[in-house]
């Protein structure tokens, strides 16, 4: 199981700031990026490392297809690192969260009652959606 940082609080501001006004773009700041930065802020642990360094979406495609979709990836990586998915509904700051977008299935960040991710509804220039929306979620520490 990942432990949080001391510090994870001002790491979890940071790391949102730091990505607030950045468009989505695969590879970069796409929903499997953003969750996994974030992540990373507040433990130091880079659950994308098996996967991180695809510059399109057809390489993200690809390598989510090879999972078996989003929710999968998300198991899989879950699985490997020990954490535990837990009822979308306690999720609280720092959780990762999957939800649809209306796209189809979106990994996020909980902020309270909000998940942020990368996309068109934005609050302070972060894409959101309600926590209440969220189809499954894996506790951060």
């Amino acid at each position: 199981m990942l432990k949080r940082l001391n510090n994870w609080p001002e790491a979890f501001a940071a790391a949102l700031e730091a990505v607030q006004h950045e468009p989505f773009e695969w590879g970069k700041n796409d929903c499997c990026l953003f969750a996994c930065n974030i992540v990373k802020a507040i433990t130091g642990t880079d659950l994308a490392s098996p996967f991180r360094g695809y510059k399109d979406r057809a390489e993200a495609f690809e390598i989510i297809k090879g999972y078996g979709g989003i929710g999968k990836l998300a198991e899989s990586v879950a699985e490997e690192y020990g954490i535990p998915e837990i009822n979308p509904l306690i999720a609280r700051r720092g959780d990762v969260c999957l939800f649809n977008n209306g796209n189809g299935e979106t990994l996020g960040i909980c902020r309270g009652d909000l998940v942020l991710a990368p996309g068109k509804e934005k609050l302070d220039g972060i894409p959101v959606s309600k926590v209440s929306d969220t189809l499954r979620a894996w506790r951060i520490g």
